[in-house]
Order: structure tokens, then sequence, then C-alpha cells
């Protein structure tokens, strides 16, 4: 068994038409490592484009390519046989993220090469970030060299140093953890990692909300009164419907999201900036429900407030924007017809 750690350089095109919006691959970098403990050997070949002749201009930007080399390369046909048997039949494949994964199958079922579309690929950009940072984010490939403390001296987007430098994260993690959890137990460690944030983003919003109302005078106060149930209410024109506090410019919330005993939902106005509507409950005579609706200021908000109402918040979903209510037109009379 061998460990291939492999990268893709892609060109794409204007489009214009279908085939001019796929990623077209033009490098394959990768490196193979016997063992973990073990040095590896490299592999770095060209692609001769045939989809996108021109290269696009933020490719020409972003990837140190060799124009010449390029040219004189063969067609993906050539290099992705070459490529494969160069990993062998037993290699296990690792990637930096998903979006390599992606292309190369899109280029092997454009050039009719689907017998290579069983391999299984590992995506070890999720494990560092999961087993590193606890973060659900997808960092960057330099950024995770940096983290770990990798000595980094060759270039980067270049698809042969990037796929050493993913070969040098691998190893490290496996020297770290003893061994690299399979798709499952990822699965599982972002699950708890998600739910542990949601907790503390709720208990965060919870605290900051309270602060809130309790010292900061709304921009806008009223209350929305007898309504059946919650959904009733929020729902409703009176709720999610208000005037701009600074002009008369009329304002709609968006989606409800639900942190303890509030409400909390997003208007934007276009002269005077975003407003977060806080909306609480209590009972009323005859089982009814009276609302009362508290609109701050994006300026009177703490950092990161509404984030954390949406990431720890229980979302309730406004399916379509309130009707405006229709006016009753007056029937002219015979005499003002005349008139006219």
């Amino acid at each position: 068994m061998s460990y291939v750690f492999f990268d893709l350089e892609w060109n794409q095109g204007y489009p214009r038409s279908e085939a001019e919006k796929i990623d077209e691959i033009i490098q394959i970098g990768a490196y193979r490592l016997p063992d973990w403990e073990e040095d590896g050997t490299a592999y770095s070949a060209y692609v001769r484009p045939s989809i996108h002749k021109k290269l696009h201009h933020q490719v020409k930007k972003m990837v140190p390519l060799d124009q010449p080399k390029l040219k004189r390369a063969g067609n993906f046909r050539q290099v992705a046989a070459e490529f494969f048997r160069w990993c062998g039949k037993d290699a296990v494949y690792f990637t930096w993220g998903t979006c390599d994964a992606r292309v190369l199958d899109t280029n092997l079922c454009w050039y009719g090469m689907e017998e290579y579309l069983d391999i299984e690929i590992y995506d070890l950009q999720r494990a560092f970030d999961l087993l590193v940072l606890h973060t659900c984010n997808q960092t960057a490939l330099e950024t995770a060299v940096n983290a770990l403390g990798l000595e980094s001296r060759m270039e980067y987007h270049d698809a042969g140093n990037d796929a050493a430098y993913t070969a040098r994260i691998g190893a490290e993690l496996v020297r770290r953890f003893g061994r690299l959890p399979d798709r499952e137990e990822l699965d599982r460690i972002e699950t708890e990692l998600r739910e542990k944030q949601r907790r503390e983003a709720a208990q965060a919003a919870g605290e900051s909300l309270h602060i809130l109302c309790a010292e900061e005078t709304p921009a806008l106060k009223r209350k929305c009164s007898r309504f059946d149930t919650v959904n009733d209410c929020l729902k409703s024109r009176s709720a999610r419907v208000y005037h701009c506090p600074e002009c008369d410019n009329w304002l709609c919330g968006g989606n409800w999201y639900r942190v303890g005993e509030s409400y909390v939902s997003r208007s934007r106005c276009a002269e005077h900036g975003r407003y977060l509507a806080c909306l609480t409950f209590q009972p009323e005579r005859g089982d009814k429900l009276q609302g009362l609706l508290r609109v701050y200021a994006e300026e009177q908000l703490p950092p990161d407030l509404f984030r954390q109402c949406k990431q720890g918040g229980e979302r309730v979903e406004v399916c379509q924007m309130p009707r405006k209510r229709r006016r009753m037109r007056r029937k002219k009379t015979a005499v003002e017809k005349e008139i006219k």
C-alpha cells in the first residue's frame, strides 16, 4: 500500500457554451509515500489544453505556469493514464479539499475514462480543520502549513509543490494523532463540534440580547396584540413590517431565529443601514398572545450578535412576503363621470 497526495491546477473558460463551463485540468502534481515515516517520490506533469486554448486571466495571476511546456505537453488521456500507472493499484488517495476530486471526476467523464472513477479520495483538509483547529472552516493550504510549523520554501499554487505540502501535513497529523480518522469518525467529530458551537452561540446570543434590551433604548418599540399562536404573530404584518426609525421607508424582516424566549430577525434600509428586530411574548386575556417588538439600529448591537443568533438559534421559516392590503376604490358617481 502507498499513500498518494495529489493536487490539480485547472483552467476555466469564458462561458458561452456547455463545454466552456468545464474546469479543464492543465497540471497534475502528486507525492507518494510508501510509509508515513519515510520520504516519498514526486510526480508533476502538464496537460495540453484542448477545451480552453486561452488561459483565463485569473489563472495567469495565480498559477506559475511554464507556457512553452504547457503547449508541448501530452493530452489529458495520456497524462492521466500515466499518472494512475505511477500511483499503482494499491494506492490510497488524498487531496486538500473537495474541489480537486470534483474537477478530476469531471475531466475523467469528459474524456471517457470512467474506469478511474471508483477510487476513494480522502479529504485531508477536513481532517486538519476538525483535529487541529477544531473548526468546520476550509483552511488554506499555506495557513495549515504555518499552523503546523512545517517548512515552506517551495512556491504555492504549483500542483507538484502543493501535493508535497499536503503529504507533509498528512504525515504530521499521523505523527500527532497516531492515525487519520475515517469518514464516519470525521462525521461524528463534526456533528459534536457543530452542536458545541451551537450551544455556545445560543448562550452568548441570549446574554447579549438580555443586556441589549435592558440597557439600550430601542429605535422603535410597539405592541403586536391578540394572536392565537406564536407563529401567527411571527408571520403577521404587524411583526414583520415597520417604518425605518429614521425615515418613512418600509422595512420587512426576514426569517426569525428563536433564542431562548426571544425571536430575532433583521431588515435593511437602503439609506440608514441594517436594523435588528427582537420580539418577545406575554399572555393576554382570553388565551391570546401579545408580542412586544423592539427594533435596534446596527450601531447599538454588540459585535456578531446576529451571527450568533443564526448559529445558535432555532430558525423559523417565513415562506413569503406579507401581502399589501388592497385599497378599496370608491365608485365614481354619474355626475363625476360626466364631468370627466
